[in-house]
């Protein structure tokens, strides 16, 4: 699918976050992937996150996602990880083009 760009997710699914990878953003624009916007700039999900959880709160909508897992038996346990993300001022290149916004 990707070659090297790409990191396997432990369930066999392949995660691309164009947001927040530049490796991930050259791999969604190689095959014509949509860049979506799944949180708000208020921190609520958007209807490509879920038509169940607009309009709630990342942090809420989290919960939300991990009792409908367990509920289905799906949920297997959570593991702390490293967030390493770009240092950009707020109108970095890639932030612009993830909202739409036009760089002054």
């Amino acid at each position: 699918c990707g070659g090297d760009n790409v990191s396997p997710v432990p369930a066999g699914a392949v995660k691309v976050t164009p947001g927040h990878s530049p490796a991930d953003l050259v791999l969604a624009q190689a095959h014509g992937l949509p860049l979506l916007s799944v949180i708000g700039d208020d921190g609520t999900m958007c209807p490509p996150g879920g038509g169940w959880l607009q309009g709630v709160h990342r942090f809420v909508a989290r919960e939300k996602v991990v009792a409908a897992l367990a509920q289905r038996g799906l949920y297997r346990g959570t593991q702390d990880h490293a967030m390493m993300l770009p240092t950009c001022r707020y109108r970095c290149p890639l932030r612009v083009t993830l909202s739409g916004h036009v760089s002054p």
